[in-house]
């Protein structure tokens, strides 16, 4: 491909985004973690929901942290990560503490430039201190549980989390917790300060030292300008998962824990289990708290999507053979909309981004608030599709022009690739990490590699029940290697595969990875088929098993990346391909893919980063090229982007030969339409030109052109 047929396409063709009738969720002016209050975080189809607790001193509580909730935050209008001090969890299961691993890593890497920044404390019970130290200790030392960015502490010392005091209050497999905040002052009577008649330069110091002294040594406190205080407010998160645990929880007296003269109860959220919320026993239980409001933790089938994911799939889809995200028409059971008789009792079910306000201020009353809640019908891309669809065909007729119609390699046979993650380290607003559905007509699946989210992913582009066959039906997950861009949805994966087939999922993983995987088996109580990626190297017996069970021929070498990191070639009767996982160029990896029809390798870094690239051992774009060359590939498609990459993959420094793929997150590629993604390399920067300029201003390009 030629750089110059692009800029040819930017002289002819002056794109404009046009935002009317589109949503931005970037431009709202509330802030949701101004005041006091309580949020929820998720609840999407494809996440389990959170809920972010920030005091009046805006620091961040998070409570239940599933996986996927850290690029929730991080592309939410007003969230920060940054904000967060504290994590703990109502139970322990993947929906509760899998993103906690990926927050430490966002953190490290904040910290790296701010040294001023707080440690992430996690409070847990045996299980989860247990997960995070075997996940530091056995497999993932270089990115979690260092002393200087994630602390671990004992739940039962937890007693206050910043200004708020906490009380814990066990059940069988989870835990309550009682919330009890400081009473806030009343508001400045107006009539009484008039009436004091205190000089105006005075107040200043009235109000910051707490008292003031008039002529004839008359002192005035500040208290003495104050309307009476409201009741401290007081609030209570509640888990059931089961009928027992509902029974135990109808015996806790939480009226006895707060003192009516002084508190108040103010609201109830439930993390409870669906099918025990709507059993007449939970509906006596919560019929037991007058004036109060509730909220119910629930997947909202008509909740937001990722905004940019959904702006960029939007535009990918209207004119390249990307799959549109999945649309839900469901909506919520009637059975959780109307869960108790009592007439002065509110219900709210969890959107993403709904808020309570625990204090009242003039802007904000106490309750709820909606402002930043955004349904996916609010999103409108038809403008943006439109004026990507004139931009590509302007650059297609360029393209033809120049060039004549390429057709498809002799011989070319590929199984169906969908990247459902592209980037590296953690996820963004733009990209999840890495994970590679393939599927054959011959009824061969397999997953390559499963980073946080890659469940997720799949919800968002089938709905629940399509993943849930997809997933039922895989002949096994291949794990290149232990770090947890690459492993961190294995156990999500393996729960859907055991729930539907009531067996094992086969796991193809490195050695070092069998103390995580054997922990994670043991405590989710979910049984794992592990195989042992250096025993399979090593045992051409187990490779023939391998082949005789799933059809395929899995040939393996060692990556020159972290210990124990693996590169895979897998070869059917039709077709071949590469797998690169993490790693530096490796003469090795060119032989075990030698002819094969695509390989698919790791781009970290461009060109002119090779520096960078070698000292964490990964691959830069021409190093990846050259790999694709050497193994004599039909195709090559790059992946695992750094995260300065996250809007336009590193090509713009590059010279690309016309076999060559940048991959996105939802791009699905097949035999037929693997050279419009070829073709397609060019045309990104018209497609996102807003996206193009910044890389422009980065220093890290020479070749500098702005649209």
């Amino acid at each position: 491909m030629k750089l110059s047929t692009v800029r040819l396409a930017l002289r002819r063709f002056h794109y404009k985004v046009i935002r009317k009738g589109s949503f931005e969720p970037r431009t709202h002016s509330v802030n949701p973690m101004a005041v006091a209050a309580v949020q929820v975080v998720g609840g999407t189809p494809a996440i389990s929901p959170s809920l972010l607790f920030t005091d009046s001193k805006n620091k961040g509580f998070l409570i239940n942290a599933g996986e996927g909730i850290q690029r929730m935050i991080l592309e939410s209008p007003g969230l920060r990560i940054a904000n967060i001090t504290d994590i703990l969890a109502t139970r322990f299961d993947y929906n509760t503490v899998a993103s906690i691993p990926g927050i430490s890593l966002f953190r490290r890497d904040q910290q790296a430039v701010n040294t001023t920044h707080n440690p992430l404390t996690v409070w847990g019970t045996d299980n989860l201190n247990g997960f995070l130290r075997t996940t530091q200790l056995d497999c993932f030392a270089d990115e979690v549980g260092s002393d200087r960015h994630l602390v671990l502490k004992d739940l039962k010392d937890l007693t206050t989390l910043g200004e708020v005091t906490v009380k814990t209050v066990p059940l069988i497999s989870s835990h309550c917790y009682v919330f009890f905040l400081p009473q806030k002052p009343g508001n400045v009577n107006k009539k009484k300060l008039k009436e004091m008649n205190i000089p105006q330069k005075m107040l200043a110091t009235l109000f910051k030292t707490g008292s003031v002294e008039l002529g004839g040594g008359k002192v005035v406190n500040k208290t003495d300008l104050l309307d009476p205080s409201d009741p401290a407010p007081v609030l209570v998160v509640v888990d059931a998962q089961s009928e027992e645990e509902c029974k135990l929880l109808s015996k806790i007296d939480f009226s006895s824990m707060i003192d009516d003269s002084k508190q108040t109860l103010l609201m109830m959220v439930h993390f409870s289990k669906g099918d025990v919320v709507v059993t007449d026993n939970y509906r006596t239980f919560m019929d037991g708290f007058k004036d109060i409001d509730h909220l119910i933790m629930c997947k909202n089938p008509s909740s937001r999507i990722l905004f940019d994911c959904a702006q960029r799939n939007a535009i990918l889809s209207s004119v390249l053979p990307v799959q549109k995200l999945f649309e839900s028409s469901e909506n919520f059971s009637s059975d959780l909309t109307n869960l108790t008789k009592n007439p002065e009792t509110s219900i709210a079910l969890s959107e993403h981004l709904l808020k309570y306000n625990i204090y009242p201020t003039q802007k904000s009353p106490v309750g709820w608030q909606r402002n930043n809640v955004i349904l996916k019908k609010s999103f409108n891309f038809e403008a943006e599709e439109k004026s990507a669809r004139v931009a590509y065909n302007n650059f297609i007729s360029d393209q033809k022009s120049e060039n004549p119609a390429k057709k498809l390699r002799r011989g070319f046979f590929c199984p169906e690739m969908t990247f459902l993650g592209t980037t590296s380290t953690y996820s963004s607003t733009f990209r999840n990490v890495s994970g590679i559905f393939v599927e054959c007509q011959e009824g061969f699946s397999a997953l390559l590699d499963a980073g946080e989210m890659t469940v997720g992913q799949l919800i968002r582009l089938h709905g629940p029940e399509k993943t849930e066959e997809l997933i039922s039906k895989l002949n096994f997950l291949y794990i290149s290697h232990i770090h947890f861009d690459h492993c961190g949805g294995s156990m999500s994966v393996a729960e859907y595969y055991h729930k539907v087939n009531k067996k094992p999922l086969t796991i193809l993983c490195p050695i070092r990875m069998l103390p995580w995987f054997k922990y994670l088996s043991s405590v989710f109580k979910v049984p794992l088929d592990l195989v042992p990626l250096g025993k399979i190297h090593q045992d051409s017996n187990i490779r023939e098993d391998l082949f005789k069970k799933h059809g395929v021929k899995i040939e393996l070498c060692p990556a020159m990346h972290t210990r124990d990191s693996w590169s895979i070639a897998l070869k059917s009767n039709d077709w071949k391909i590469a797998y690169s996982g993490d790693t530096l160029p490796n003469s090795q990896f060119v032989e075990i893919g030698k002819d094969c029809d695509v390989l698919i390798h790791e781009a970290t870094h461009q060109s002119t980063l090779s520096e960078d690239a070698a000292k964490k051992r990964h691959s830069t774009v021409g190093q990846a090229i050259e790999i694709g060359e050497q193994m004599k590939a039909g195709y090559t498609v790059l992946t695992h982007f750094s995260l300065r990459y996250q809007k336009l993959p590193p090509f713009l420094d590059e010279n690309v030969p016309d076999n060559v793929v940048f991959a996105h997150d939802f791009m699905k590629i097949t035999k037929s339409n693997i050279e419009t993604w070829c073709q397609a390399t060019g045309a990104l920067p018209l497609l996102f030109p807003a996206h193009y300029n910044d890389l422009m201003k980065q220093p890290y390009y020479k070749n500098k052109k702005k649209l």
